[in-house]
């Protein structure tokens, strides 16, 4: 089984990590634990593809996953999320490896299963799919109209921002929580998903500028994941091989900006704040120039 796809889901689930204070602060209604339950079930996800690096196909160790998720997971979500790796264990049968160009296979075959799951709060109404829907969705339609895995992401994690901060315009609880009121409380299970794809799209952005630089991979599993290749290996002239990090970066010095560029996480402070784009030279984190990216 591919290692690309274990490392990804390891990075994904550190980054998260940074987020699970802000979801346990939106989970007021609830346990206050929406963060650490997401963190521990993407542990286990990590834990147990890393298990089977080596041992078959892509598909299978996502389904081992799954199962994994359905025996030990924690909190409402964790079905959820079984069900999706198994929507994407079948879009992803047969393959051996795991590449830039094959992370819409699995977005949308999370969002496949997370839809699927019985009792699943429908988008508009207040729950889960209120993050995962405009997110994956906006997504693959901008990877569809040409833009690059890394656009589409932004286009996508921006979209899944204001999807569930809308859940605050909902005045019904969530989970075993149903009669509650949650009028102007996000639902954690929503901003759960947004940070899923802000968490992607950090890991990708950070590895793949590494590699568009043609410094060494952080893994030898992200060297798989952007094509294998180093920068400098290759003739400056030569375009990259579709999939590889040349596919992945599309040219976004500025995505970093625009990510990192507003404080308190993901989920810390007001969407517009962390969706604009600094442009003053008081930016308290580091702009990455266009001329880096090469």
């Amino acid at each position: 089984m591919s290692k690309a796809l274990t490392d990804l889901f390891a990075e994904i689930t550190n980054n998260l990590a940074d987020e699970r204070d802000s979801l346990n602060a939106l989970d007021g209604v609830g346990d206050g634990d929406a963060g650490d339950n997401m963190v521990s079930n993407f542990e286990t996800i990590t834990n147990t593809l890393r298990q089977n690096e080596g041992q078959g196909s892509v598909d299978n160790a996502l389904r081992a996953a799954s199962h994994a998720l359905r025996t030990s997971g924690k909190g409402p979500t964790a079905p959820m999320y079984a069900n999706g790796l198994d929507q994407a264990a079948n879009d992803l049968a047969g393959k051996t490896s795991f590449g830039v160009n094959d992370i819409m296979k699995l977005l949308g075959g999370l969002l496949g299963g997370v839809q699927n799951t019985p009792g699943v709060k429908q988008q508009g109404e207040g729950g889960i799919l209120d993050g995962l829907v405009p997110g994956v969705t906006t997504f693959m339609q901008s990877r569809n109209n040409g833009k690059s895995t890394l656009e589409a992401l932004m286009d996508g994690y921006k979209a899944s921002q204001r999807g569930a901060y809308g859940t605050s315009q909902q005045g019904s609880g969530f989970g075993q929580f149903g009669n509650n009121d949650t009028s102007g409380k996000v639902d954690p299970g929503a901003a759960g998903a947004s940070s899923l794809l802000g968490s992607l799209l950090q890991t990708l952005l950070a590895n793949g500028l590494s590699a568009g630089r043609g410094e060494p991979s952080k893994t030898s599993g992200f060297e798989e994941l952007f094509g294998g290749g180093r920068q400098q290996q290759q003739p400056p002239q030569q375009q990259q091989p579709q999939g590889g990090y040349g596919d992945a970066l599309g040219g976004l010095g500025d995505l970093f900006g625009q990510l990192f560029g507003g404080g308190g996480g993901m989920f810390g402070g007001q969407p517009q704040q962390q969706q604009r784009p600094s442009s003053g030279g008081d930016d308290p984190k580091p702009r990455l120039r266009d001329q880096e990216v090469i």
